[in-house]
């Protein structure tokens, strides 16, 4: 069993990746990339080798945090792990991103579900309850560092008042979207960053990830909590959870659009790059881009459908 340059450079790699969210909260963003360790270094190194790095480098932060006192916190990073199992086996088998990124997502949501159970049992909290009651403590203090403020206007605190006390009202509200999207999410950008890292190491990846669309009868649960924005009470709040999910969806599904269009008509890299930056992280961007993978249901903006992998 030979420990050769790249052995040690992937257990170094995964350690970093596990650990210093655990020991650095300016680190803690890493949490969310914790599977890629498991996209990559099975398929790029071989399965054998490549699950020696994950399983020595789980030991050595296992270590590492039981020196440091935050081991609860490592295990953050290894609910990301059965995700990446999951993502990497679909890429072996050849099976549609589609499949990988369904799959992913219920399973990180179903880890992540079960760690908040653990975590709340053993504190003897309600942790959902818990997050919520420090999300509106920010927002308060956050309201009152701005009405004390000396540099802004009169005018501007009477309208920021209002909208805190907005926020505040909905922040419970959409807080199960949120959790959803940040789910969603995190495995979608895993799936990018890995299938990225196979292809510059000169791996074969997926195919095409610009040709992936989401099921056609997708766009009635789009639908229908539209219809449900205009009933009152509960079913209000079920539809604007709704909502914000499918368009989150549909967002990713236009960015892939945009992404495979930029390609095709031979944008430059850099330009294709900033017109991806400039519409996510604008609104009406987002929004246009959900609208373009709304669109794309009925007018094929891109390859024929068939199956991608």
């Amino acid at each position: 069993m030979g420990y050769d340059r790249d052995y040690l450079r992937g257990v170094a790699l995964t350690t970093a990746v596990l650990t210093l969210p655990a020991l650095s909260a300016g680190m803690a963003w890493l949490i969310f990339f914790s599977s890629l360790p498991i996209i990559y270094f099975p398929i790029a190194l071989g399965v054998d080798k490549g699950f020696r790095i994950i399983f020595h480098a789980m030991l050595i932060s296992c270590g590492i945090s039981l020196l440091a006192g935050t081991s609860a916190l490592l295990l953050l990073s290894f609910c990301m792990m059965p995700t990446g199992f999951v993502v990497a086996r679909s890429l072996n088998r050849r099976q549609p991103v589609l499949d990988a990124f369904s799959r992913g997502s219920v399973i990180l949501g179903m880890t992540w579900l079960l760690a908040a159970i653990l975590i709340s049992g053993l504190n003897n909290v309600n942790l959902y309850h818990e997050v919520l009651k420090e999300i509106d403590a920010g927002l308060v203090m956050a309201s009152v560092v701005y009405d004390q403020a000396p540099d802004i206007p009169l005018e501007v605190k009477a309208e920021l008042q209002p909208a805190f006390a907005r926020i505040r009202d909905v922040t419970p509200k959409i807080f199960p979207a949120v959790l959803a999207v940040m789910t969603i999410g995190t495995v979608w950008l895993n799936i990018l960053l890995g299938n990225w890292l196979l292809k510059k190491k000169g791996l074969t990846g997926w195919v095409d990830l610009t040709l992936w669309r989401l099921p056609e009868p997708l766009v009635w649960l789009f639908i229908s909590a539209g219809v449900l924005l205009f009933v009152p009470g509960t079913m209000n709040v079920i539809g604007l959870n709704l909502m914000i999910i499918m368009v989150t969806l549909y967002f990713m599904q236009g960015f892939e659009i945009l992404n495979h269009l930029c390609l095709k008509w031979s944008v430059p890299n850099l330009i294709r790059l900033l017109i991806i930056f400039f519409l996510v992280i604008q609104a009406y961007g987002f929004i246009l881009l959900a609208l373009l993978g709304i669109a794309d249901t009925w007018a094929d903006f891109r390859k024929p459908k068939t199956s991608e992998t």
